[in-house]
């Protein structure tokens, strides 16, 4: 038994070690680290996390650090050490973190394909000399009227102006004005410029809105809120801060009143309503008291045929141009009308414009009676109803000399009547023969010129569309060269939103190289990201590769 217990013992051994190496060579290793443990509520600090194994780079979940930190663009690298013929495998992710609350704030466990980290505990203090909301970026509203009937329209200007260096910016967003009683609809598009305000440069983003409701009531109007953060250092510290963007929302009392009781008329509410009437003879002269229209009843002698142009012009204030009411008129049946389309616009202060304009011909000679035109509108600085009015005129159309000169020509009807000559053919030889020859090749040659003719859409090959760059790609391509923090991430998801057909490819290596400039512009002075080419994204954007038709056609039907 002594002489089977050594070497058995000396065995057991040497395999139970050689199985727990093996075990602990195999088992994979993660470990994360930070740069700081005890931070301000605004500092910014790097998380590390190493694992050593070859993984992919969504192999880490961050979804657990959002609801209290402010979690930058993740940068992954894998790595590969031979040392002596020994092989060691390594992959590496770095993020920068800032936190969003005071207090002891944790970083969770990852679970890194079955690897697992410590959790680590970050300490986090007041920074007494962190700016406020105000320092960085705020509002300023103007609503023109805030009492208003239904339908009435106010204007809301709003005018976002940024504090910090909008280079600083990371991933703004503005949340435009809303209420859940009251319409509000952008108008044009937004303005973006520099000025100077107490003698400090700021970038202003001006917009304005309609505002309307089409029933009665009080509402509060909840003015745009900006979100984002901003990348900033104290002049006494190189430490990189995180400002998190959060403006507050200003609120607006809106009141819409009651329509009138008793209002007979058509509901057209404004403060500033005008008709203006002109008209004009054929060579465009416009008529005015010299030619006829003075007087209670106005009147233009005129010859049958000629043309006589009318237009009405109508202005109103505080409405939209198609809220400007049709206009009608009927006319006697003596006089031909020729309407053109009308045409809409607005006014240099603002007010919405429609022009008539009708080309009137009178048939015959005598007295014609052109109608007037009026409309019913409700006045909203004085309250009550009111009517405009255009006056119409008598035509005295009289008959037209070339008319009555002018008579038809009169065919004249020969002296002589010839009679035709016959020639009798006794003998017709070879050309009845010729003649049905010619015409059975005729024939022959038609059908098959209609054959190849019918079959000449098959050989055409449709042409593919020409791509034209639009608005919002020529604004992002300028965003991008310029460098500009500010409107890059929102016109490309706008592009992007206008061009459903982007293939992933194109997306992919534009959102790559956003994420780059993102970080070139808050990196490290003198770090190789700083020197940032937009050469790469300029040419996605500028020919972006693009999902066939036939694809997204089988993409449909397997779904």
């Amino acid at each position: 038994m002594r002489f089977l217990n050594k070497p058995f013992l000396s065995v057991l051994l040497t395999l139970l070690l050689g199985a727990f190496s093996s075990f602990s060579a195999l088992a994979a290793n993660a470990v994360a680290s930070v740069s700081h443990n005890s931070v301000t509520k605004d500092e910014v600090f790097l998380l590390r996390v190493t694992t050593d194994e070859k993984v992919s780079s969504n192999a880490l979940d961050l979804t657990a650090l959002q609801q209290d930190f402010y979690v930058g663009t993740p940068n992954f690298g894998s790595s590969m050490r031979i040392v002596n013929g020994s092989r060691s495998v390594s992959s590496e992710w770095n993020i920068s973190l800032a936190p969003l609350r005071l207090g002891k704030i944790q970083i969770p466990s990852f679970d890194i394909e079955g690897a697992k980290t410590k959790p680590i505990t970050i300490n986090v203090a007041v920074n007494k000399a962190a700016p406020t909301q105000h320092d960085m970026a705020e509002f300023q509203l103007n609503l023109s009227k805030d009492s208003l009937y239904p339908q009435e329209v106010a204007e809301l200007d709003v005018k976002l102006i940024i504090k910090a260096d909008p280079r600083r910016l990371q991933d703004p967003k503005i949340a435009p004005p809303s209420s859940p009683g009251l319409d509000v609809e952008p108008i044009g598009e937004s303005k973006q410029f520099q000025d100077v305000l107490n003698g400090q440069e700021v970038t202003v983003v001006q917009q304005s809105f309609r505002i309307s409701s089409q029933k009665a009531g009080q509402f509060m109007l909840n003015g745009p809120k900006l979100t984002g953060a901003v990348v900033y250092s104290t002049n006494n510290s190189s430490t990189t801060r995180l400002f998190q963007l959060d403006t507050p929302v200003e609120t607006l009392d809106v009141t819409v009143k009651e329509v009138p009781k008793g209002y007979q008329g058509e509901w057209l509410p404004t403060s500033n309503f005008k008709l203006i009437q002109q008209w004009s003879d054929s060579q465009g002269n416009q008529l005015g008291n010299s030619n006829g229209l003075e007087g209670g009843n106005p009147t233009i002698e005129m010859e049958a045929g000629d043309s006589l142009t009318r237009t009405i012009t109508m202005t109103a204030s505080n409405l939209t141009q198609h809220q400007l009411p049709k206009l009608n008129i009927t006319y006697p049946n003596s006089v031909r009308v020729y309407e053109e389309k009308p045409q809409f616009g607005t006014t240099q202060s603002g007010d919405a414009v429609v022009v008539y304009k009708q080309v009137l011909i009178p048939k015959e000679a005598g007295t014609i009676s052109l109608p007037d035109v009026s409309q019913t509108w409700f006045n909203t600085d004085s309250q009550s109803e009111q009517t405009s009015k255009a006056q119409g005129l008598e035509l005295a159309a009289k008959a037209s000399d070339r008319t009555a000169s002018s008579t038809p020509p009169v065919t004249a009807t020969p002296a002589q009547q010839v009679s035709p000559t016959v020639v009798t053919v006794d003998s017709p030889g070879i050309w009845p023969y010729l003649t049905a020859l010619f015409t059975v090749l005729w024939v022959i040659s038609s059908a098959v010129a209609f054959y190849f003719w019918s079959r000449r859409g098959a050989a055409v090959k449709p042409k593919r569309p020409v791509q034209h760059q639009s608005d919002t790609a020529d604004a992002l391509i300028e965003a991008l060269k310029a460098k500009n923090g500010v409107m890059t991430r929102t016109l490309f998801d706008q592009w992007k939103a206008e061009n459903p057909d982007l293939s992933d490819e194109t997306i992919e290596v534009i959102e790559t190289e956003l994420t780059k400039l993102n970080q070139s512009l808050y990196g490290e002075a003198g770090s190789p990201i700083q020197s940032w080419d937009p050469s790469e994204v300029l040419k996605a954007v500028k020919k972006p590769k693009r999902v066939t038709s036939k694809t997204r056609k089988s993409s449909l039907e397997t779904l």
